[in-house]
């Protein structure tokens, strides 16, 4: 999580802080919207905007059904237990940065049977696994979150998802993360819409974003934003007084990169084990293999493929 710096002139209210940097970026290079994608939908076409721009919204790609399910396993878990929710990381500059307004649940692969079936959504995934095959020979899922931006909720420090495994990251054309965020709730620009800078994956670091250059990712339920995770964005301020937006995040990177939530902590073997065999994979049930290319392994147990544990290939099998 990066540190904001103090701008020139204080943040309108609710404006996100800016990024501390040295260069003042050229506003001029900055679309007026975040590219949109819809129906039929082509794929290339949406791959090389999230690659030249960071980051597109694919309009009603996830069906009503799934999107009903799933906000009513949400509801009925937040009826049980609102405070699982709210931020306890136990670091303070973190769970501000989380949001004391907003309800974010992860483990979703456990506790919600339909953000199983977000997770391996046929085409999601498959972009996910697109955007991050240059860089891998198998993609983890790095963290899937229900994000629930309260009324009054603050906006958040803008900031690049990269900075949670080092801050100083350097950008290169293919990302190691992606995120799909799934639009639960109307996305609008008064109850918190995620803010994207397109094109920011591409400064050198340190370069400076302005309040200007933000730009809201308006969408539908059902509507996703697919996005780089080295892309500046915030989520934004909801400044209702009743409603809340509500988004699952699903977010993937590269198979040799340590996720965001511990994928066999949220599933230990003997819950994996009952998980479809492509969930567990995602978890880190599956050694991560490039010795087709001269590599290695990693991700192993026992000198041998995770999936042991799960009864899915034979002990002792040799690499």
């Amino acid at each position: 999580m990066p540190s904001p710096s103090t701008p020139d002139e204080p943040p309108a209210p609710g404006e996100p802080p800016v990024l501390d940097g040295r260069l003042a970026p050229d506003e001029r290079l900055v679309p007026d919207e975040v590219p949109r994608f819809g129906p039929p939908y082509d794929w290339a076409a949406i791959d090389a905007a999230v690659l030249e721009w960071g980051a597109a919204v694919v309009g009603g790609l996830v069906e009503r059904g799934l999107r009903d399910r799933l906000n009513e396993e949400v509801d009925a878990w937040l009826a049980q237990d609102l405070d699982s929710g709210l931020p306890h990381s136990g670091t303070p500059a973190y769970d501000t940065f989380l949001g004391f307004r907003t309800v974010r649940l992860l483990g979703l692969a456990t506790k919600f049977p339909s953000a199983r079936d977000l997770i391996a959504h046929e085409q999601i995934l498959a972009w996910g696994n697109r955007m991050l095959a240059p860089l891998c020979r198998r993609i983890l899922l790095n963290s899937a979150d229900i994000i629930q931006i309260g009324p009054r909720e603050t906006p958040q420090v803008l900031h690049r998802d990269t900075d949670g495994w080092w801050p100083e990251l350097l950008h290169q054309e293919h990302p190691v993360g992606v995120t799909a965020m799934l639009a639960l709730t109307p996305f609008t620009t008064e109850n918190g819409a995620t803010r994207v800078v397109p094109g920011s994956h591409r400064w050198p670091l340190g370069r400076r974003a302005t309040r200007a250059m933000l730009r809201p990712a308006i969408m539908d339920e059902g509507d996703v934003l697919l996005f780089r995770d080295d892309v500046i964005h915030c989520g934004g301020g909801n400044r209702t007084r009743d409603r809340y937006r509500r988004g699952c995040a699903v977010s993937y990177c590269v198979g040799w990169l340590r996720q965001r939530e511990n994928g066999t902590l949220v599933a230990p073997p003997d819950v994996a084990a009952d998980l479809p065999a492509e969930i567990a994979e995602l978890l880190g049930y599956a050694a991560h293999d490039t010795t087709s290319t001269g590599g290695g392994l990693i991700g192993m147990y026992d000198n041998g493929d995770p999936r042991v544990l799960l009864r899915r290939e034979p002990a002792g099998r040799p690499w």
